[in-house]
């Protein structure tokens, strides 16, 4: 009984540290305008996805995140940069290139980024619609998009794959 009760409080626990809000933060998106945390949680729920130009499994997760943004019309997909400013242009220019249906914006400066201590790209987070953080995942290999979605579902009140 001692036992369960020590794991039932770290698994409280670990939910709790996981319900963190999002640091609040204004950054400017590929035209150079200030978009705020608030401004993106206007219509549900967010994914929230640091990545850099030199960063072969952040491109690769793009076309999986791209598709959640188009199947889903309240979920907004927020693609983060963390390259130096001297690179922003390299990935503008590869955003450019593709034809992502996502928000970009850039953290040169890695101020948020260091608030969420993001080490590693790509690092992944889904906010609720109030802004906490509900999920984190670091890295990126196909099939990750289906646990993505999943909890994207429950933010959305649709049944999940398991139910």
């Amino acid at each position: 009984m001692k036992r369960l009760i020590i794991i039932v409080s770290i698994m409280l626990f670990a939910t709790l540290l996981l319900a963190d809000p999002m640091p609040d933060f204004k950054l400017q998106d590929m035209n150079n305008k200030d978009l705020s945390l608030a401004e993106l949680l206007n219509k549900g729920p967010v994914i929230v996805d640091f990545w850099a130009s030199w960063c072969n499994p952040c491109k690769t997760s793009m076309p999986y995140l791209n598709d959640l943004a188009l199947k889903y019309d309240s979920l907004t997909v927020v693609m983060i940069s963390v390259d130096a400013a001297k690179d922003i242009t390299k990935a503008k220019n590869y955003l450019k290139s593709k034809d992502f249906k996502f928000t970009a914006l850039f953290d040169s400066d890695k101020a948020l980024s260091k608030k969420l201590n993001v080490s590693s790209v790509p690092h992944t987070f889904i906010l609720d619609k109030t802004g906490e953080i509900i999920y984190s995942h670091i890295g990126f290999e196909p099939g990750a998009e289906i646990e993505y979605e999943h909890y994207i579902r429950q933010q959305l009140n649709l049944p999940t794959e398991a139910e």
